[in-house]
């Protein structure tokens, strides 16, 4: 995977991701998984978000395709669930 823990932060709060609730960015390189986290019944939405931008980066070409379809692959968005 060609994306940095940096990158992939910039690019989720580029997003406004981070405005719909405790948001997160959990990476690790080895295992080349992204852990979204996003305000409680977000996730759907804000994954479709990520799905959306994907794409038109690939469409305008400022992403590489497989970089890109890479990261959606190990992409996990959830909810943010408060533990009571």
């Amino acid at each position: 995977m060609a994306y940095t823990k940096e990158q992939v932060q910039d690019w989720v709060k580029q997003l406004g991701l981070d405005t719909w609730g405790p948001t997160e960015v959990n990476w690790t390189a080895d295992f080349h998984r992204v852990h979204v986290i996003v305000g409680d019944g977000q996730s759907a939405q804000a994954r479709a978000a990520i799905v959306a931008a994907s794409e038109q980066e690939i469409a305008a070409g400022t992403t590489d395709a497989d970089d890109a379809h890479d990261f959606l692959e190990h992409l996990f968005v959830t909810d943010y669930a408060q533990e009571d």
